[in-house]
């Protein structure tokens, strides 16, 4: 059985977050719960960490665990990845690094079009995405 790690990352709005799970290819395939749902390790087994934001683990890849995003008092989300996923399915460091990229072009696009701006970006050769902003 897998362990689940704890990672920290400055993740608060919900529907940010599920936008920017959908741009890393899990549009369709995020639960989002009011109340945290346990998670299930990779025999279907139930695992002790609860999550509101949910990536099954048919989802995630072969012989996987459930990704998981649980909110916090603060508002915050901790993040449950598994130590198998992190190491064989690649959601490691670089990945959550991706998806906290996704996270902010999805804010600063929705900030930008509620003061009037049409937004369009382009993906840099080097990873980095550029947001052009029209009136």
């Amino acid at each position: 059985m897998s362990h689940y790690s704890e990672v920290q990352i400055e993740l608060i709005d919900e529907g940010f977050l599920v936008a920017a799970l959908s741009r890393l290819g899990f549009k369709g395939k995020v639960e989002v719960h009011r109340e945290a749902q346990p998670l299930y390790g990779y025999q279907g087994d139930v695992r002790a960490q609860k999550a509101n934001v949910i990536i099954r683990r048919q989802h995630v890849g072969q012989a996987a665990n459930d990704l998981g995003f649980e909110r916090q008092p603060d508002g915050r989300y901790r993040v449950w990845v598994s130590d198998y996923d992190r190491k064989y399915n690649k959601y490691d460091d670089a990945w959550l690094g991706r998806l906290k990229q996704a996270y902010g072009v999805e804010k600063a696009k929705a900030e930008a079009k509620k003061r009037g701006y049409r937004v369009s970006e382009q993906k840099q050769e080097d990873g980095r995405i550029r947001l052009v902003l029209r009136r």
